[in-house]
């Protein structure tokens, strides 16, 4: 597209309408990260009316924060030095359907965002990690090749922040792309 010049001579400089913009200009890989609290509805909505605008693909995301041994490990730990008469198999056993059943349940929330996508016509990856939340989102944002990542945010500041840290303000300082914090 070109345009004239107020001397008539013509300028190679593109002008895009708004429409052409959106077209030209948006994000391919959008990535999400959601948690259990109150922002994720927000967030998520969110990402769906970029993912609809802009006809990106869209990754759901959630990182379970911590870590999570399997049972030979805690059993082995468990049996050893002044607390090693303490956990019974049976205690372990139950600890392990108990994170067997967490699993299941994280499971199922994460295709719940792939129903609500569908819904919409949006087609949803989603993903799970064990870890910190922040520098797993930043990790698997940048393996999937994501352009932008939308997070929420909790409203932490000051000392809470300081002491608590703040999963929004690690991603938005390390992630190797644009970064949409939801309030």
């Amino acid at each position: 597209m070109t345009s004239s010049t107020t001397d008539g001579t013509n300028d190679s400089t593109a002008i895009l309408t708004a429409s052409e913009t959106s077209k030209t200009i948006g994000f391919n890989r959008i990535f999400v990260a959601v948690d259990s609290q109150n922002t994720t509805d927000g967030v998520f909505a969110k990402a769906l009316e970029l993912t609809a605008k802009f006809g990106s693909q869209l990754m759901v995301f959630h990182c379970v924060k911590g870590t999570m041994l399997n049972f030979r490990e805690i059993y082995t730990t468990a049996s050893i030095g002044a607390y090693g008469g303490i956990y019974t198999k049976e205690m372990l056993e139950m600890e392990e359907e108990l994170k067997r059943e967490a699993l299941a349940e994280l499971q199922a929330w994460l295709l719940s965002f792939g129903k609500k996508g569908e819904e919409k016509g949006i087609s949803i990856e989603s993903d799970y990690k064990v870890g910190d939340p922040g520098s797993q989102i930043c990790a698997v944002a940048k393996s999937w090749g994501a352009d932008l990542i939308l997070i929420g945010r909790r409203g932490r500041t000051g000392l809470s922040e300081m002491i608590l840290g703040s999963v929004s303000n690690y991603v938005v300082h390390h992630a190797h792309c644009s970064v949409l914090v939801v309030q």
